[in-house]
This record gives structure tokens, sequence and C-alpha cells, in this order.
């Protein structure tokens, strides 16, 4: 009876013995894939001690950013703005977005050229982060927030704040 319990025994051991670990990443941390990244969002915010031609101070914006991610944590990235209050303007956002490893955490840079005071004009440096819900590697949402240094008399100091999803291939 016992010799027949034995290749019972070799098996029951063979399959508690741990399966090795699997290899690390090569160092992407579980981030995007390299290569392109859209994303669209929706944020608002207020300018303060902003001008007579920058009034109201308050924002409301549609967004929507490509970037190609380069590897590192690093997307340079190029966002077009609707803006839909004060009144309706344009904007372009050219800035440089890095992704902090091994946590859903980024901050974010970029200038802000407008044409909420007419002509397209330099308007702000804006810094900023946020954090990443990444239902997978190529698809999430993202919450964000940016301060800024004005570029141009009147311009106030901007607080903003956005909420969109991002989608990569």
């Amino acid at each position: 009876m016992i010799r027949r319990l034995l290749p019972l025994a070799a098996l029951t051991a063979l399959l508690a013995v741990p399966a090795p670990a699997a290899p690390q990443s090569s160092g992407q941390g579980a981030r995007r894939p390299l290569g392109f990244t859209v994303s669209v969002d929706l944020g608002g915010g207020g300018q303060l001690g902003a001008g007579s031609a920058y009034l109201p101070a308050s924002l409301f914006e549609l967004e929507a950013t490509a970037g190609y991610y380069l590897g590192l944590g690093l997307s340079p990235e190029l966002s077009l703005v609707l803006g839909m209050s004060p009144g309706t303007y344009f904007a372009l956002r050219p800035g440089l977005h890095w992704a902090i490893p091994e946590t859903p955490f980024y901050l974010r840079g970029a200038v802000d050229v407008s044409t909420q005071a007419g002509a397209f004009d330099w308007r702000w440096i804006l810094l900023g982060g946020g954090v990443e819900l990444r239902f997978t590697d190529l698809v999430g949402f993202f919450a964000e927030g940016d301060l800024g240094i004005p570029l141009s008399a009147g311009a106030g100091v901007p607080m903003l704040v956005r909420a969109g999803a991002y989608f990569s291939f």
C-alpha cells in the first residue's frame, strides 16, 4: 500500500514547489507602450489677478492632446484647446509629460499661447501633475491640475483642474 502512495506523494510534492518568478519588466514599469497617445478632457478653473482683457476670470475648456511616449516616462505633447468661458477662444499648449516610475502619478509642464485676449499671444507657463486610472496599458482615465506663471500683461495666475480619457496605440 505504501508503494502505491509514493508516486502520489511525489506528484503532490512537485505541485507544491513554487514556480519561478516572472522576469522583471524592461524598466517601463507597466506604463503605456512606446508610441502615440491621444487624450481628451474637460476642465476649468480661474485666473487670480486677471486684467480686464481676461475677465471674467473663470475658465472652462475642452482639451485634445497628442503625445508620443519615448520611454523613461517622457512624452512630448501638443494640446489644442477650445475655451468656452469666458467667451470662445483657442489655445495651443506644447509641453512635456513625465510619468513617475512604478506609480500612477505624473508631472507635466507646458507653455500656453491663446486667443483669449484677441490674437494669439503667450499666456502662461503651466506646471502641474495628475493621476491615471488605467484599465489597460492602452486605455484609461486621468485627473490633473495645473498652476501657472503669467507671460503677458493682464493674464492672471491660472489654477486649472481637468479630467478625461486617454488612448495609446
